[in-house]
């Protein structure tokens, strides 16, 4: 017999009108009425990703003081540009402004592609350079 998974318990909701997420809290908005005090979100966090043989260039650094969280990412696209994204997120949502830097281009950011039945993953230790940061988050206080 097939394996079927069941989950029972708490029922995610949107939210209603006082702020508060149905059986989850959490978010930007008013505890619920069953969660108890709390103190405010104080973070910080970030992470770069940059794989040369991929072409995977992105990053994302973010920091949180109560209800507001602000930060920025960047990504390495298709055409050679690079889309950074600097933001806000509060009580009155999601502010984005978005960038781009160096020009669009034919040859694009990534690196060519392979001719059919040609393999371009390179075993480990051939040399390739690869750079993988991540810093974890950190409670600030």
């Amino acid at each position: 017999a097939p394996l079927v998974g069941v989950v029972m318990g708490q029922q995610y909701l949107p939210p209603s009108a006082g702020g508060s997420r149905g059986g989850g809290g959490g978010g930007y908005g008013a505890p619920a009425a069953d969660e108890g005090a709390s103190e405010p979100a104080n973070y910080e966090f970030s992470y770069e990703v940059q794989d040369a043989a991929s072409g995977n260039d992105f990053g994302h650094k973010e920091s949180r003081q109560g209800d507001v969280a602000t930060g920025n990412y960047h990504v390495l696209l298709p055409d050679g540009r690079t889309q950074i994204v600097d933001y806000t997120a509060d009580n009155d949502g999601y502010k984005p402004n978005v960038k781009y830097e160096g020009e669009a281009n034919a040859g694009g950011g990534y690196p060519p592609a392979a001719s059919p039945g040609v393999s371009t993953q390179m075993p480990h230790d051939a040399g390739t350079e690869e750079r993988i940061v991540i810093v974890c988050a950190r409670g600030i206080g």
